[in-house]
């Protein structure tokens, strides 16, 4: 399921979210988000199984944020 938040959300909103391998956009935020979106969800056990990127918006500090399930190997 796809998810998209407006705001950073703490570890007790996040990690039922992980735990079923939503894919999540955190959008309008600042691009320094991301750095700290990857922490945290290294810090909850997820690391290895996603991956997040930014794309930052032109013309301004913003980014729109994807944590999104890294593809199992068959």
């Amino acid at each position: 399921m796809t998810r998209t938040f407006i705001m950073p959300v703490n570890d007790k909103e996040l990690k039922p979210r992980l735990g079923a391998r939503d894919t999540l956009f955190f959008v309008g935020q600042p691009q320094a988000l991301e750095e700290e979106l990857r922490h945290q969800v290294e810090r909850l056990g997820f690391g290895p199984l996603y991956a997040v990127t930014a794309t930052r918006w032109a013309h301004s500090d913003a980014a729109t944020i994807r944590v999104e399930p890294v593809s199992s190997m068959p």
